[in-house]
């Protein structure tokens, strides 16, 4: 669906480990909106809200907001590094999984 530009695309996302209990959910559809919908702009409006809460807290590192720090990041079944980054382009019915990324020492 676009309107002068906008598309609003849905999206299936799953949660994985600890992401999974933080959004209270293991999947969603989530209808995410922009000129070009990325990665960047899907994770920007999934924890814009009260909802996420705490989602956001765990999934984005502090100082630059990159999730990427914290979560393997899938599109469809590729890796996001493999693909265009946060700068992703998203299609309509594309599967985002969010998997936690364990850190230890």
């Amino acid at each position: 669906m676009a309107w002068k530009g906008l598309k609003i695309l849905k999206i299936h996302i799953k949660f994985y480990g600890v992401f999974r209990t933080a959004a209270r959910t293991s999947e969603i559809d989530f209808n995410v909106s922009g000129l070009t919908p990325t990665v960047r702009s899907l994770i920007s409006q999934l924890v814009a809200g009260n909802e996420y809460a705490d989602l956001k807290r765990l999934l984005l590192e502090t100082a630059s907001e990159d999730p990427r720090p914290n979560a393997l990041i899938m599109v469809s079944g590729r890796e996001i590094n493999s693909l265009d980054g946060l700068e992703t382009s998203l299609s309509e019915n594309d599967e985002l999984g969010l998997l936690p990324v364990a850190h230890g020492g």
